[in-house]
Parts: structure tokens; C-alpha cells; sequence
């Protein structure tokens, strides 16, 4: 049906998780909804678990090749042609993906940005880093978007061309995000809760991630 969406998440290495990611996504398949997870060559025994979901429309690599490569895979898989891109660390729960399942082409809702941006005193260095990059994506792009690094998004499959991505790794969410604001000036935000894991729990993003995601808001220059 037009109103299904196909939900794309990739994980690595989340075994502690992943159980609990499992059964908040039970819901969308309930609701008739595409859930897409590519397995980014999990070793942790990740993959074990998911295969015996019978509702996932499992992808694997053998090793882990990056974000951006996972993420370009699925979306080339999907079936529908509304999009929800979501990450599988739990940072954002899967419950706040149907906030950000309000695609209405009739209505000049087509594309949706999730965000987790809440900046009051303190500021921690990620949140001081979120900032400054967002704040120079809208520079460079002339746009008002609160938070461009945001995984969780939602678009039409057709708007965005797959070949054109180049991202291989935690890039692709603000390249993406640059694909979608060049072809609509109007974006819609969603505010979503939010609550950010440290390294001991498992956060993959590290600061040389930071320069890479730098560089590709800096490549349209």
C-alpha cells in the first residue's frame, strides 16, 4: 500500500541490544510496513539473532564495510517507495519512528528529518560538535534544518539518486541530508527524544568520524 513505508536500519556489533530492537520493530511489521536491517559483518553474535526473525528482511556483509555502504545497500533493496532511515543502536528508540512517517507529497511534506538537537547549559563536546556542523550545513546549503547529522529521516525512494552517494561511512547521513535539501528547500522537522551512549556502551562514532563528516559538508564548495 502507498502508505507503507520500507524502514531501513544498519547495525554493527550490537548484541546488547539487539533483542530489545527485535520486539519495538515487531509493531511495523504488525502495520504492514518494509523492515530492512543489513548486518555491517556483526562478530558479535548480532546476526545469530536476527536471522531467526522471520519478519526482517535480513542483509549481511562478512565484514564490516562502513554506514554508508550498508545503508545505500538497503535503500537499493527496499520495496516501497516511502523511506524511513533509522539507526539500530537504540540512541533513538524505534518507537519514534512513526513520528517521522507523515510523507504527504499532496500536502509538500517530502522529506523529514528527525532531530536530536536540545542544546541548553551544559554543552558536552558532542553536542558543541552537532552544533558547529549543523551550523555550517546550513551555510554552505542556505537552509534551516536543525540537525542534518540526524540518522532517523524519511523520504521518497525515487527523490534520491543512489548512484550520486558516495559515502562510505558515518558521511552518509549528512550527505544524504545535503541530496535532500539541494531538491527541497522546505524540510520538515521532528523533534525525538534522545539519549546518547558513551563509549562503554558501545557508540561508534569517534572525532576522526567528526572530520570526515566536516569534509563532506565542505565538498560542495
Amino acid at each position: 500500500m502507498k502508505d507503507h513505508y520500507s524502514i531501513i536500519i544498519p547495525i554493527f556489533n550490537e548484541i546488547s541490544s539487539i533483542k530489545n530492537l527485535i520486539n519495538a520493530l515487531s509493531v511495523y511489521d504488525h502495520d504492514g510496513h518494509e523492515i530492512i536491517i543489513v548486518d555491517d559483518g556483526s562478530t558479535d553474535g548480532s546476526f545469530s539473532i536476527l536471522k531467526k526473525c522471520d519478519f526482517i528482511n535480513l542483509i549481511r556483509f562478512d565484514e564490516n564495510k562502513g554506514k554508508g555502504i550498508a545503508l545505500r545497500k538497503g535503500i537499493s533493496k527496499a520495496k516501497k517507495e516511502k523511506i524511513v532511515l533509522f539507526d539500530g543502536d537504540l540512541e533513538l528508540h524505534p518507537d519514534e519512528i512513526k513520528k517521522i512517517m507523515i510523507l504527504d507529497e499532496k500536502n509538500n511534506i517530502n522529506c523529514v528529518f528527525g532531530s536530536r538537537i536540545n542544546l541548553y547549559p551544559p554543552f558536552n563536546i558532542w553536542d558543541i560538535g552537532n552544533l558547529f556542523l549543523n551550523t555550517l550545513f546550513n551555510l554552505v546549503h542556505k537552509s534551516n534544518v536543525t540537525d542534518s547529522l540526524c540518522c532517523a529521516k524519511s523520504f521518497f525512494k525515487s527523490y534520491l539518486d543512489l548512484k550520486l552517494l558516495k559515502s562510505t561511512k558515518f558521511d552518509i547521513d549528512v550527505e544524504i541530508s545535503s541530496f535532500l535539501v539541494d531538491k527541497f528547500k522546505k524540510i520538515t522537522n521532528v523533534s525525538l527524544h534522545y539519549k546518547r551512549r558513551n563509549n562503554n556502551q558501545g557508540k561508534k562514532l569517534k572525532m576522526k568520524d567528526s572530520l570526515l563528516i566536516l569534509k563532506r559538508i565542505l565538498i560542495i564548495l
